[in-house]
C-alpha cells in the first residue's frame, strides 16, 4: 500500500534526524535549531497522518537510549546533579572526568 511505504518513508526520515540530532549533542555541539526542525518534521507527520503523537515519543524514547545508553529522564537528572554539583564544589565537579561530564 501506498500509504504504508510513506509512513515507513518517513519514520525512517525520523530515525536518521534523530540520530544526527543525538550524536551531534553527544558531541558537545549546540543543537537547538536542529531540535526545532525536527520536532517541525515530526509534527508535520503527525498533522499528515503519517505518526502518531505516542509513536513519535517512542521512537524519540527509543533511539534516545541507542545514542546515550540511557533514558531521556536519567540523562537529565544526571545533568542536573553536575549542575548542582558545579554550584556547590568546582573542585568535585571538575575531579569527575569531562567525557563523564557530558
Amino acid at each position: 500500500m501506498q500509504n504504508d511505504r510513506e509512513k515507513d518513508t518517513f519514520i525512517a526520515a525520523c530515525k536518521a534526524q534523530l540520530v544526527r540530532l543525538y550524536t551531534a549533542s553527544k558531541e558537545g555541539k549546540k543543537v537547538d535549531a536542529e531540535k526545532y526542525r525536527v520536532q517541525g518534521f515530526m509534527h508535520a507527520g503527525e498533522v499528515m497522518g503519517l505518526l502518531s503523537k505516542e509513536e513519535g515519543k517512542a521512537l524519540i524514547a527509543d533511539l534516545h537510549v541507542e545514542v546515550f545508553g540511557e533514558t531521556i529522564h536519567a540523562r537529565a537528572e544526571k545533568k542536573r546533579k553536575l549542575n548542582a554539583l558545579k554550584e556547590t564544589d568546582l573542585d568535585a565537579y571538575f575531579a569527575i572526568p569531562a567525557i563523564e561530564r557530558r
